[in-house]
């Protein structure tokens, strides 16, 4: 597959600068226009390659599939705003009158970096909390609890002065799911035995977001970072407007964060979708012939482990012998930042080895361009339409921006080529190895009874 030079379409005009309109927002280095001109499209009268496949028992594509499901949990977050908007109210008072935000609110593999105190973009406003017992003694009387969790360690907080504000994930157990699906929580508490108030993120009580129908165990490539990490910055969009401005409205940032992010979402359908895939095709035929897929983030690790046993994630990725036919592997590095150093070099020696680099970034950052990009570098090359160093939201008072939107959509991207590959493989006879989540009933003996096949099989 040949490789797109973005910055030759930058110098083309293939790729204009998009500004949104609103001084509260930053702008996109890549207009939703501009992609339009190659996207991929299903309206009458379109025609591509693909056209006459066999359908393999679905007529949809499988990256579709994952991308309506992420459009649903963002249109649905729509109606958590009033809720947030309240909360944030309450958490501004708490601030104001010397107690403390707290967030455990990030459970499953990626969320803990894309949520942490120390990530680019974050606030600084609510600090991360430990879930272990002594993480619950230090939360004292008028502080409040944005958590996940639902254990005999959260509800003596709450009895004792902390707000706790449970928000639903799909890793435990409550009461909007069918009764047996996953294992009970600890002496069978539910999130109403435990929370002042539920928030819900609308993560699937199954995780996954694309159905395989040669895999009808469960459902396939997850999808919490993206119910967690949107509620997250959502609240700290509106609770930092909160702490710097005291005419704030009670609603108002959540709504401009969750605006501009599912419009980067939809960017991905406008721009990428012929090349997701083309680029899953190229994954196929590799890792057919014997090549490894590994998953490398540097900068932001969260990436990486959204792919990496993760549950509903595909069990080959950073596993089995890279060494044994480097020509035929795959690497895909997902970042924050267009060029960071460790990043580059990683794409530039596995280019070397023979591998398909696929590279999935900013084209820009806070408006520089730098000399080499990881995306220009890659053999698939993908912007994640972020060019925020912080984010996309301005507070007045506030130097820097806050909340990004570059973990939402670079994991999305990734998730899709995840879901894109696994249909093509599908396709091609050869189906690939998922893990079932262990939260799942039956989850961990299924892992157990198919894991030397996928040993044999390689995928």
């Amino acid at each position: 597959m040949g490789k797109t030079n973005r910055r030759n379409m930058l110098k083309a005009g293939a790729a204009l600068g998009a500004g949104i309109a609103s001084n509260a927002i930053m702008n996109t280095d890549v207009s939703e226009a501009a992609c339009l001109q190659k996207s991929y499209s299903k309206k009458p009268g379109h025609t591509n390659r693909w056209d006459h496949e066999y359908t393999w028992g679905h007529d949809k594509l499988f990256m579709e599939e994952y991308y309506d499901g992420t459009m649903e949990i963002l249109g649905c977050l729509s109606g958590e705003i009033d809720q947030i908007g309240d909360l944030t109210d309450r958490a501004a008072s708490v601030i104001k009158n010397g107690g403390t935000v707290w967030q455990s609110m990030d459970i499953g593999h990626m969320p803990s970096s894309e949520q942490g105190e120390k990530r680019r973009g974050n606030a600084g406003i609510i600090k991360d909390h430990k879930t272990s017992e002594e993480g619950y003694k230090i939360l004292k009387k008028g502080d409040m609890l944005f958590t996940g969790s639902c254990n005999k360690n959260v509800l003596p907080a709450r009895e004792r002065g902390v707000y706790v504000v449970n928000v639903t994930v799909n890793y435990v157990t409550n009461e909007f799911r069918p009764e047996g699906f996953s294992h009970p929580n600890q002496d069978n508490l539910m999130l109403k035995d435990v929370s002042n108030e539920i928030l819900h993120s609308h993560i699937p009580y199954n995780q996954g977001l694309v159905h395989c129908p040669e895999i009808p165990e469960f459902t396939l490539c997850p999808s919490s970072t993206t119910g967690q990490g949107a509620l997250f910055w959502m609240i700290n969009a509106e609770l930092a407007n909160k702490i710097e401005n005291k005419k704030a409205k009670t609603v108002d940032k959540s709504v401009v964060f969750l605006r501009e992010l599912t419009e980067r979402v939809e960017m991905i359908k406008a721009c990428h979708m012929d090349k997701i895939r083309e680029t899953a095709v190229e994954m196929a035929k590799r890792i057919k012939d014997g090549g490894r897929w590994h998953v490398q983030s540097i900068e932001h690790p969260g990436f990486a482990s959204e792919l990496t046993g993760v549950a509903s994630g595909p069990m080959i990725v950073n596993g089995g012998d890279w060494d044994a036919i480097k020509e035929r592997n795959v690497m895909l590095i997902n970042a924050i930042s267009p060029a960071y150093p460790d990043e580059i070099k990683l794409a530039r020696d596995k280019q070397l080895e023979g591998a398909f680099v696929i590279g999935i970034g900013p084209e820009s950052l806070d408006g520089t361009v730098p000399y080499s990009l990881l995306i220009d570098i890659a053999d698939a090359g993908f912007n994640n339409f972020s060019p925020e160093s912080g984010g996309v939201i301005k507070i007045n008072g506030r130097k820097d921006t806050i909340c990004p939107t570059s973990g939402i959509v670079g994991n999305v991207i990734q998730q899709m080529i995840c879901a894109q590959w696994t249909d093509e493989m599908v396709r091609r006879g050869s189906i690939p190895y998922y893990w079932m989540g262990f939260f799942q009933v039956g989850g961990r003996e299924y892992d157990d009874g198919v894991r030397p096949f996928f040993v044999i099989q390689g995928f």
